[in-house]
């Protein structure tokens, strides 16, 4: 079972015009090619195993995910149907991404729930001096180095985040068979029915009671693999403040897209 993040995030939007039918097969890459409708707004078009339109608004814009049968002619009526919500959909998530990362001297970054201040420093080598008070960012030519940072992420997440996973389980008695990390770009962390669970190396930049709930929500699914009463009853063991955190969260999802 997986954390989610698109389905009830501010950016998702029901699909449309449901369809006949669409036979299983392997689902398409996105397109490369970009694409502009007719009311003149930009997306990326991904063919899909689906039976109606999706629209899906990421940090990289909007993307359309529709049945491999669905003529451009459609994908487009429904780009325009939906125009305004996009529109104002696209600027909702610009506006979310500059509240949480601005990649650049003088700019800000998260870590763990605190909003850095990042210095960029030009020097002999690349390095990453990320703490809960400063993020100095040393380059060769003195521009931001994303990779670098989500390395030190990383980094960080393989010495924190499994022994966190673990002690948690210990405490509950919960039968956690193994932790890794995840880079998925759509759920904070996911957990299989024998026992593995994975966390998303992001998860340190949000702030700690966070980042238990999530790990909290994967826990649970080790003994109960849906979202059932008894489900929610062991989330909230694990995090009494699980309301307020599950609403929270869903206002840092552009996270996992950068």
């Amino acid at each position: 079972m997986g954390f989610w993040t698109a389905l009830f995030s501010p950016t998702a939007t029901p699909t449309l015009r449901p369809r006949r039918p669409v036979t299983r097969g392997a689902v398409d890459a996105a397109e490369d090619k970009p694409r502009r409708s007719s009311s003149g707004l930009n997306y990326r078009l991904e063919r899909a195993r689906r039976k109606s339109i999706g629209l899906i608004i990421t940090t990289e814009g909007l993307l359309i995910r529709a049945p491999k049968w669905t003529p451009l002619y459609e994908i487009d009526a429904a780009i325009t149907e939906r125009n305004a919500w996009i529109v104002a959909a696209l600027a909702r998530q610009r506006a979310r991404r500059s509240q949480l990362a601005a990649y650049r001297d003088g700019g800000h970054v998260l870590f763990r729930g605190n909003k850095l201040k990042v210095e960029v420093r030009q020097g002999l080598f690349d390095s990453i001096d990320l703490t809960e008070k400063h993020c100095i960012v040393t380059t060769l030519d003195g521009t931001f180095n994303a990779v670098a940072f989500d390395e030190e992420l990383k980094r960080i997440a393989r010495l924190e985040l499994p022994e966190f996973a673990r002690n948690m389980a210990r405490d509950a008695a919960l039968p956690l068979a193994s932790v890794t990390l995840s880079s998925a770009r759509t759920m904070w962390g996911s957990c299989t029915s024998t026992g593995r669970v994975r966390l998303n190396f992001r998860l340190l930049q949000l702030a700690p009671e966070l980042m238990r709930h999530v790990v909290a929500h994967e826990l649970a699914h080790l003994v109960e693999f849906n979202h059932s009463k008894r489900f929610w009853a062991i989330v909230e063991g694990l995090d009494p403040n699980t309301k307020a955190h599950k609403r929270a969260i869903k206002g840092y999802a552009v996270l996992l897209e950068l």
